[in-house]
């Protein structure tokens, strides 16, 4: 079955004037940020590159040896370079404010660019998770903060591009991003029916895109075009009911594959697609194995059993916790996995998970209650699911 390496041989004749963005051309947007741009692209506010010229300069780096050696987000992300480079459809659209910021101190991992299309529109993509342990934890923060580090990031970044749209002469740059973001009344919202924007990420990257774009000002929503969320996380139930996530509801567009676990984190109260994959459980993950056809991510009839009662598991289990058990749980979790030998959790399997607890001896006797009683939480809520499926 096609998948959208195949889509780029398909359509990549054919320009963005003449057939706009549509949802394949999303996912293969949210899948360019994994590569690395920052050695290309150092200045968020002057570097720009066509993507024929960036992958020039990625490729006289890397050689095709190095490249299979990458892990597979990394790779997978090398190679999608090298064919939007010989597509006439993507080779002459331009990158612009490239930012990449990971902070150990604010538990953040952020990166996003824009992308210039020749039609005249931008697409703003906003980067998943990159298997650092910082980037993981960010993830497992979502489920008690409003507001994580890389979501406000998100919502500077967005404003700030809108401010850029606008022929705004300060344009963008890291510092803004990381301290103060452009006030919305900064904004020259006369003229910011110019341009139109397209927002979108995969995994961690969609939370941020619905975020940012729930996030800003009703004159800069009314140019975004939609928003792709490819398999990321929902919402605390508070952020599902604000005013912002109502107004920009009609233009989200969620696509979850079959067996998806990240996608199904928190709340979703927009309609979601369910979409194939070649792979199979947690595999799915991975925006590669998705099955296209034309212009469309091919869609499946739901959710399979699995994947249903993992949601009703984890919804139970966040839902027996408050904030602050959540917050505890996260951060006792993750001072093991930093006081480990693992810098990447690409690199870990469930069992050394396990064998990574277990061997941390200097937990105090309330953190390793508090560890037991969560994950008793967690058995009781995937038993009391099951129970529930055989009473039915």
């Amino acid at each position: 079955m096609a998948d959208i390496m195949d889509y780029i041989d398909w359509r990549g004749d054919i320009g963005f004037d003449e057939v706009h963005v549509n949802e394949v051309d999303g996912l293969i947007f949210s899948q360019l940020i994994y590569v690395q741009m920052k050695p290309y692209m150092p200045d968020a506010k002057k570097s720009y590159l066509t993507i024929k010229q960036l992958s020039s300069l990625y490729c006289a780096d890397h050689s095709d040896d190095e490249i299979e050696q990458m892990p597979n987000l990394f790779r997978h992300s090398a190679r999608l370079l090298q064919k939007l480079a010989h597509s006439r459809r993507y080779a002459d659209c331009i990158l612009r404010y490239y930012i990449y910021d990971i902070s150990e101190k604010e538990e953040s991992q952020f990166s996003a660019v824009t992308i210039e299309l020749p039609d005249g529109t931008y697409f703003i993509s906003y980067s998943g998770t990159d298997h650092s342990v910082v980037g993981w934890k960010e993830n497992f923060n979502l489920s008690y903060l409003d507001e994580t580090p890389g979501q406000n990031k998100a919502k500077k970044y967005l404003k700030q591009m809108a401010a850029y749209i606008c022929n705004d002469d300060r344009g963008i740059n890291e510092k803004a991003v990381n301290d103060k973001a452009l006030d919305d009344e900064n904004i020259n919202n006369k003229s910011i029916n110019t341009r139109k924007l397209w927002i979108g990420g995969h995994s961690k990257g969609g939370n941020l895109a619905v975020f940012a774009a729930m996030h800003v000002d009703k004159e800069v929503q009314d140019v975004i075009i939609k928003v792709y969320n490819f398999d990321g996380p929902g919402f605390n139930h508070k952020m599902i009911y604000t005013a912002g996530y109502k107004r920009i509801f009609d233009r989200i567009e969620t696509f979850l594959p079959q067996s998806s676990i990240v996608g199904l984190l928190l709340e979703h109260v927009d309609d979601y697609e369910v979409v194939r994959s070649h792979n199979s459980g947690p595999l799915q993950h991975d925006a590669f194995s998705w099955e296209i056809m034309g212009g469309s991510i091919i869609k499946a009839d739901g959710l399979d059993k699995n994947s249903v009662r993992l949601d009703k598991t984890l919804r139970n289990w966040i839902g027996s916790m408050d904030e602050a058990q959540r917050k505890q749980f996260v951060n006792v979790l993750f001072s093991i996995a930093s006081d480990s030998n693992f810098e990447n959790l690409d690199q870990m399997s469930f069992k050394q998970l396990i064998e990574m607890i277990k061997a941390a001896d200097d937990l105090s006797k309330a953190d390793w209650s508090m560890l037991k009683d969560t994950v008793r939480l967690l058995i009781s809520a995937g038993v009391g699911v099951v129970r529930d499926e055989k009473e039915k």
